[in-house]
């Protein structure tokens, strides 16, 4: 009997590792770190804000950029008389208004400013083509808000559009089509492209969550009067709402000099808040530049809490994790190191001869710990796989020997040990199907036989799979015919739909590859199908010698008349079988037909529609 061995865990050798350490140099070394992180961390957070919002203001520019480019070519094509065909100067333009995504539309107009035509984005995620729509109501004319002055294109805010929400547009880029100039009788008429508010802010979104796991109102962008133009925020901080006075716009305030007094007190260079209200009252970290385009701005909004909280949190990690590997190369590495290391070492090795196979390896950790249980523990595994390895090649070979001679079922039992490979039988309600290849005899008279045994081959093996895949069990091959069982050797309530499935599956299968065995063959092939259903007595018939597990009854012989009597593609059911099977299945009547070995005549019924017998 095995001395039972006082055991430290390694949990607690670990902790009075740390306790015997230098505790009290890192905690001051920790606190003179967290003071100096705190202020590296505030200016990462600023100059994370800054990347995100250079990151937007080049995507915007881009995606404006693409819509003016756009515009422009539109009005370019359109306008070119050298360009006869109109299909081909509206296919131009087409692609134009699908290079630019963030494009509503692009509108065209007269010289008088009536509307000339439209021609529209189709909706995100079609992936159809531009098509000519028609226009909006405020765009059925050219604006009042396209002034004169725009003489060689130029970014408006069409603020008129805003008056019905949820607004649609929030930039129009417009310039003229024809000579550079601003005389009504040298201009062939007006280009304006729709930019969508949508568009723009699913921009914003993404770059806010996806590119900086920010909030997806983090972005927004202004007009000059301080409106959101694009963004995805809601409620006060939604499309067409205004931020004058409120947030990083109460900090910048506005220039008494402009137009109105509405531009905010930015030129060139961008203005960092910090420390400003957000309209639910949380403190906010804001960043402002101007778009120069429009006259508009580009905001950023970072939750100071929520950016903060999440770098304190980042950096307690980090510093826990410092301290905690510290800690262990400093203590375990001077007084456990050779105790620990070595048992770590043995049971490396072990597990590598583990892995190679070699499972009569034993652990010889003496550890009087954890890892002495872990080398038990292995080694228990190692000799439980090596068994259950032998075991599983025992049945494979067992049932691979059996399934030569036997039902891949009945093999599979007997290797598992659940049935023993005795004579007899028992009693069971099963279906039995006799599958017969039609005019085989004129083709195995005529073809070589090696070209006869390859087809046959061929046709078995996938009927076999036929009845493997609806539950069902191959007794024999006999010639060109099959017998097949269903309901044995496992017992099953639903063994007459799997039968007549499965002759429904072999009729298809077989009209399917007729042609080609026709053409490599030579052959004609059709099944002629019989199916009955009742009592039989399954079990291994035979002598101790020699045996195969088969079905004896009249069942049988009725399913072997009946596919006697059935023609080619034809499959012959018994009133039991029509009887057993519900719904699902459609039988036409054939009448009583007497049957060889039957005193009285059995009613026959054809599967699916098909001509009288």
């Amino acid at each position: 009997m095995k001395r039972a061995r006082r055991r430290l865990s390694l949990r607690l050798k670990w902790t009075l590792a740390l306790v015997l350490t230098s505790a009290v140099p890192l905690v001051i070394f920790a606190t003179m770190a967290l003071r100096i992180q705190q202020r590296g961390l505030e200016a990462i957070e600023q100059d994370r804000a800054a990347a995100m919002f250079d990151s937007a203001a080049r995507e915007i520019e881009y995606a404006l950029d693409e819509a003016e480019r756009a515009t422009h070519e539109v009005g370019r094509v359109l306008g070119d008389a050298r360009i006869a065909s109109e299909e081909a100067r509206l296919g131009l333009a087409r692609e134009a208004v699908a290079g630019a995504p963030v494009l509503d539309r692009v509108v065209v107009y007269g010289p008088d400013g009536k509307l000339f035509g439209t021609i529209a984005q189709a909706p995100a995620g079609t992936g159809q083509a531009p098509t000519p729509a028609a226009p909006d109501a405020p765009l059925d004319r050219l604006p009042s808000w396209v002034g004169e002055e725009v003489a060689d294109g130029d970014w408006v805010v069409p603020a008129p559009m805003a008056a019905t929400p949820p607004r649609k547009e929030s930039l129009a880029y417009v310039e003229p089509i024809g000579p550079d100039t601003k005389d009504d009788k040298d201009r062939r008429g007006w280009v304006m492209g729709v930019v969508r508010a949508r568009a723009l802010g699913d921009l914003l979104g993404r770059l806010a969550e996806g590119r900086y796991h920010a909030p997806p109102d983090a972005l927004l962008l202004v007009d000059r009067e301080q409106r959101i133009l694009a963004g995805r925020g809601q409620g006060a901080l939604a499309v067409g709402q205004s931020l004058a006075g409120k947030e990083v716009f109460a900090e910048v305030g506005r220039t008494p000099a402009s137009p109105g007094g509405a531009l905010p007190l930015i030129e060139r260079e961008a203005v960092l808040v910090k420390n400003v209200t957000s309209v639910d009252g949380r403190p906010l970290l804001g960043l402002v530049r101007p778009l120069g385009r429009f006259g508009g701005a580009l905001v950023v909004r970072r939750s100071l809490d929520a950016a903060y909280d999440e770098t304190r949190k980042t950096r307690w990690q980090l510093v826990l994790a410092g301290v905690l590997f510290s800690a262990l190369a400093a203590g375990l590495g001077i007084l456990l190191g050779g105790r620990a290391t070595r048992p770590v070492g043995t049971l490396v090795a072990l597990a590598r001869a583990y892995g190679a196979r070699d499972f009569t390896a034993r652990s010889t950790v003496r550890s009087g710990d954890e890892l002495e249980e872990l080398g038990g523990a292995m080694t228990e595994m190692a000799g439980q796989i090596s068994a259950s390895e032998r075991e599983i090649v025992r049945r494979a070979t067992v049932e691979k020997d059996l399934s030569r001679y036997l039902p891949a079922e009945v093999a599979r039992t007997i290797a598992e040990g659940r049935s023993r490979l005795t004579l007899g039988g028992e009693r069971r309600a099963i279906s039995v199907m006799f599958a017969d290849l039609a005019s085989f005899t004129p083709f195995a008279e005529s073809a070589p036989p090696e070209k006869v045994v390859a087809f046959l081959n061929e046709l078995f093996t996938t009927l076999t799979e036929v009845v493997f895949r609806n539950q069902g069990t191959v007794d024999k091959f006999m010639g060109d015919s099959m017998l097949a069982l269903f309901g044995a050797p496992e017992a099953s309530p639903d063994h007459v739909r799997h039968a007549l499935a499965t002759a429904e599956d072999m009729h298809r299968f077989v009209e399917a590859s007729a042609p080609d065995w026709k053409e490599r063959y030579g052959v004609d092939a059709r099944l002629a199908i019989g199916i009955a259903c009742g009592e039989a007595l399954v079990g291994n018939l035979g002598s101790e010698a020699r045996m195969e597990y088969t079905a004896i009854g009249d069942v049988v012989n009725v399913a072997a008349r009946l596919e006697f009597l059935a023609r080619p593609g034809q499959t012959l059911v018994t009133a039991e079988v029509v009887a057993g099977v519900g719904e699902g299945f459609s039988f036409t009547t054939l009448g009583e037909h007497p049957l060889r070995g039957k005193q009285q005549p059995v009613a026959i019924f054809q599967l699916g529609q098909a001509d009288p017998l």
